[in-house]
């Protein structure tokens, strides 16, 4: 059995001169995984596989959306539910049908569907993808709310990691910005409790 307590404890502080070289994804992930048991290694293998572009094709979203893993399931859900907006947004302005571009279900009734849409309307790049992650962040949040000591904890950090990853490699102040976050977030799970 996985000490959770234990790995989640464990997870870096925010250095004050915190600079790009100071955070690195496969180092964490690397130190995360030796304390991880195979079957949740194995989970940390499928979110890392989702998180490559060439890996998002319909089998892998039909196999990660019914996943016994419920934070697997839900995230990778919600991903493609944003993938799909993105497609039907962009066929609707090219004129075209966006039936054959879509993935599995999409309803565009879901709750999410105005936000994601509203985001997808930002002329700036950079402010879009932004605006992207900032509500793929709390989306994580969301998913992540009542779990406090198991895998799905270490699944959200690992996912937010590499959102952070991301901008410090755009934006260093942007990213210190979201570690800074990142960080007091999984800390301030554990206030009051003595380990």
């Amino acid at each position: 059995m996985n000490n959770y307590h234990y790995i989640i404890a464990g997870l870096p502080d925010l250095v004050p001169d915190f600079g790009a070289q100071q955070f690195s994804y496969d180092e964490i992930a690397a130190t995360i995984r030796e304390r991880l048991s195979k079957r949740d290694n194995a989970l940390v293998d499928w979110l890392e596989f989702g998180l490559v572009e060439e890996n998002l094709h319909h089998y892998f979203y039909h196999k990660a959306e019914h996943s016994k893993n419920q934070f697997i399931s839900k995230y990778f859900k919600f991903d493609r539910f944003v993938r799909n907006v993105q497609v039907s947004l962009l066929a609707k302005t090219l004129g075209k049908e966006n039936e054959k571009y879509i993935m599995g279900d999409f309803d565009i009734e879901n709750d999410d569907y105005p936000q994601i849409a509203k985001i997808f309307e930002i002329q700036n790049i950079i402010e879009r993808e932004q605006a992207l992650d900032k509500f793929r962040w709390q989306k994580i949040s969301e998913i992540n709310l009542y779990h406090y000591f198991d895998i799905d904890v270490i699944l959200a950090f690992l996912l937010k990691g590499k959102i952070v990853e991301r901008w410090i490699r755009l934006d260093q102040a942007k990213g210190a910005e979201l570690f800074e976050q990142y960080v007091s977030e999984v800390r301030g799970t554990f206030t009051g409790i003595n380990f």
